[in-house]
């Protein structure tokens, strides 16, 4: 079969040619291009080779992570602030419920236990129930003999109480000295005025009619003075005859002796007293506070003869 013979106008040598030129145009350019990028291109490790373009967009990214970095910092600071008191929370609520289970475990495995005792042996339950009732019994009874071995103690101790106030009162009244002062009588004779204080006898006047020297006299207005006994210069009552020519002299006068007591001379004007009566004189007596000190005057007062 004869093969056809194509036109010279179907050809494609020219457009195999165009590309090829194209293609190659294209190549060749793209190793040019390569080559001046190499050239011109600085080391990235070289920071002089750095142009000023560049060491300002980088001067600006590493500000702008600076920012972000500090930005971030801070909110992690504040969301941890305000978690803090939640976090806590949290974990105290955690441990509670962990408590609660635990409880709840024991509670559970104490009452299945409860069940098991009472399932397995009921008997013994019984048995153990009898022997508390029975020392419980046992210890009330013993707790009552205590009370009633108290009671009888008490008892004991108020007789002995109101045996020991009877032999008091007894006493009492074998001590007791019934006193009853005599009637007073109305003052008809001179008052002798004597002073009882420190155990001893200070009168006003002595035997021979002057001021006792015992007596310390403080004078007042119209004639009126304190008497104030010195200690260890009166009369001592174991001088009788001092004493006896004191109230001998009282009885040619004419008064009465008028005793002005002290707490301390009791003894003594019980003494006095004695020698008084023997003298055949009249008396009268007036008890004075310890530190009182008598003022004597023309218009004053003496106590009235019994």
């Amino acid at each position: 079969m004869r093969k056809l013979r194509p036109s010279s106008s179907e050809s494609l040598d020219l457009l195999l040619d165009t590309l090829c030129n194209m293609f190659g145009g294209i190549i060749l350019i793209s190793c040019l291009l390569a080559l001046l990028t190499h050239n011109n291109t600085p080391t990235p490790g070289d920071p002089t080779e750095i142009t000023g373009t560049q060491g300002r967009l980088l001067a600006e990214r590493l500000d702008a992570a600076k920012k972000e970095l500090a930005g971030i910092q801070q909110l992690s600071k504040k969301m941890k602030d305000t978690g803090q008191d939640k976090l806590q929370a949290l974990l105290q609520e955690r441990d509670e419920l962990r408590a609660t289970q635990e409880r709840l475990r024991q509670l559970q495995a104490s009452q299945m236990n409860a069940n098991d005792a009472s399932t397995k042996d009921p008997v013994g339950d019984i048995k153990e129930l009898r022997a508390e009732v029975k020392a419980l019994d046992m210890r009330d009874a013993d707790a009552k003999a205590r009370k009633e071995a108290a009671q009888q103690k008490g008892r004991d101790l108020a007789a002995k109480i109101q045996s020991i106030r009877s032999q008091i009162t007894d006493n009492n009244a074998k001590q007791t000295e019934h006193v009853r002062f005599p009637k007073e009588r109305e003052i008809t004779k001179t008052p002798m005025n004597v002073l009882l204080k420190y155990g001893a006898i200070y009168p006003l006047v002595d035997a021979s009619g002057e001021n006792f020297p015992g007596i310390t006299r403080v004078e007042k207005a119209d004639e009126a003075f304190e008497a104030i006994p010195k200690k260890s210069e009166g009369i001592a009552m174991t001088d009788t005859a001092a004493v006896r020519r004191l109230l001998a002299s009282f009885q040619r006068w004419g008064g009465y002796v008028s005793l002005n007591v002290y707490p301390d001379s009791y003894d003594t004007f019980r003494a006095l007293k004695e020698l008084i009566l023997e003298a055949g004189l009249d008396y009268g007596f007036d008890v004075i506070p310890e530190h009182f000190i008598i003022t004597f005057s023309p218009k004053g007062t003496s106590p009235k003869p019994l």
